[in-house]
């Protein structure tokens, strides 16, 4: 099949797709020095990169957006399901482009695995130092603190996880 669809098409959607590649990658490195930080327990430069991983994520999201919105165009173009994946849209292309097509669809699908997976393991690593440094705090001022359970058997803690997490993990 020779696809429907024209380089006038397809170039916007490629320049965004790599655009999300670097993106996630930039991303990524955001998350590896947050995790530095934590390791070496610069508690302001956490803060500070939280708030740089807050706006990334807001650009990030931008970005999906744009890529979904530009898909969902193409697919009423070649009278598709608008829901439909890019990946299941690859045979309205001409043969010579979907290699890098799939090759950059599975570059963002394998930076986002790396990314969630990394911003995870500093919501452990987060969660942990919290829970050791309240726990340390409490055997030094008990009276100050106490132990809450919800219906499900979790501990609580006063105040709340950044929505940062949240939304990503």
């Amino acid at each position: 099949m020779n696809g429907i669809f024209e380089q006038k098409d397809w170039d916007p959607l490629v320049d965004l797709l790599r655009e999300e590649v670097q993106e996630y990658g930039g991303f990524h490195n955001l998350l590896e020095r947050q995790q530095s930080e934590i390791f070496n327990r610069e508690s302001d430069l956490v803060m500070l990169t939280n708030e740089d991983v807050e706006r990334h994520m807001g650009m990030m999201n931008a970005l999906r957006e744009r890529r979904e919105s530009k898909v969902c165009s193409m697919a009423s173009q070649c009278d598709c399901d608008p829901e439909l994946s890019l990946r299941n849209m690859l045979p309205h292309f001409p043969d010579f482009i979907r290699p890098m097509l799939e090759a950059l669809i599975d570059e963002v699908n394998a930076m986002v695995t790396r990314t969630r997976r990394k911003a995870r393991q500093n919501y452990l690593l987060l969660s942990r130092t919290m829970e050791i440094t309240q726990k340390a705090l409490s055997m030094t001022e008990p009276e100050n603190y106490s132990k809450t359970y919800s219906r499900k058997g979790h501990v609580g803690m006063s105040g709340t996880v950044p929505a940062t997490y949240k939304t990503f993990v």
